[in-house]
């Protein structure tokens, strides 16, 4: 068995309740875009953030930070330090449409890569192995279908604090409204600064309990856990054989993983988790 550990910051844009989820701009939600940004698309991307914003502007990215091979860490395994990505991947709610309850958040579609020094290891999350077309509004109504790619919740996560930094929240956005004020007295661009301007409005805002405090500090600290297997079909690939043995295809390969410690900010949050896959060597 290989298991892959991965973690890193990601980066997804999205408006949020009370907005509706097609809302390209965020309009009544703590998110929202700025002055010269494209319109939301609600990826979560976690490699090739777009425009990505300050404090994040060259730390995004989920990669493979450690490798076991039957149970032993492998400090030279050539998938250490490989990307982690998903292929159109969302946060699925349609507004409390499609899920239980305001803490269920489905990712759907659920296809992951991880690929490094030659080796791709390609697998889907698929609803129906028969009907791999199928997504989220498909079967939403199928309790028996969703029930493994139901999400666990934790408030003000100690685990998602010590991962992110995010320990104390209105201190961090405080500090965020501080270092976007030195920024924009710096800055002589209009766009840009038109597009700060926006941001420390918003973050201002805390002190009146107007705005967004509230979610902004409840999102800081939610972590939602994931755990299910990937069933789709598996690619692998490894033309010159680095990996030193074969990799299971029929067999399922189990991932869990979190994400938590948002930043409606910065559109950013955290990811750590691993992917376990059957491997002879």
């Amino acid at each position: 068995m290989i298991t892959l550990h991965f973690e890193g910051w990601f980066q997804c844009r999205m408006a949020t309740d009370p907005d509706p989820t097609d809302e390209p701009h965020g309009v009544s939600g703590p998110t929202f875009t700025v002055a010269g940004e494209p319109p939301f698309d609600r990826l979560i991307r976690l490699q090739d953030p777009v425009c990505p914003r300050f404090p994040h502007l060259d730390d995004i990215g989920v990669n493979v930070v450690r490798v076991e091979v039957d149970g032993a860490t492998a400090p030279e395994h050539p998938l250490l330090g490989a990307a982690v990505s998903l292929t159109d991947a969302e946060f699925l709610q349609r507004n409390l449409i499609t899920v239980p309850n305001a803490f269920t958040v489905i990712i759907d579609p659920f296809d992951l890569t991880i690929a490094g020094n030659g080796i791709v290891l390609r697998r889907a999350a698929l609803w129906d192995v028969t009907r791999p077309e199928l997504r989220l509004d498909d079967v939403f109504l199928n309790q028996a279908l969703l029930a493994p790619r139901l999400n666990t919740i934790e408030i003000q996560s100690v685990i998602a604090a010590e991962a992110t930094g995010l320990v104390n929240y209105p201190e961090v956005r405080r500090q965020r409204r501080d270092d976007l004020r030195h920024q924009l007295d710096q800055t002589t661009d209009p766009t840009a600064k038109l597009a700060l301007v926006k941001r420390i409005r918003a973050i201002e805002a805390d002190a009146i309990m107007a705005g967004q405090r509230l979610a902004a500090e409840q999102f800081m600290g939610m972590r939602a856990g994931y755990a299910f297997p990937l069933n789709g079909e598996a690619l692998v690939s490894d033309a010159e054989g680095r990996l030193g043995g074969t990799v299971g295809r029929s067999q399922l390969w189990p991932v869990e993983f979190w994400l938590g410690g948002y930043d409606v900010d910065a559109l950013c949050a955290y990811m750590r988790g691993q992917l376990s896959v059957p491997f002879r060597a």
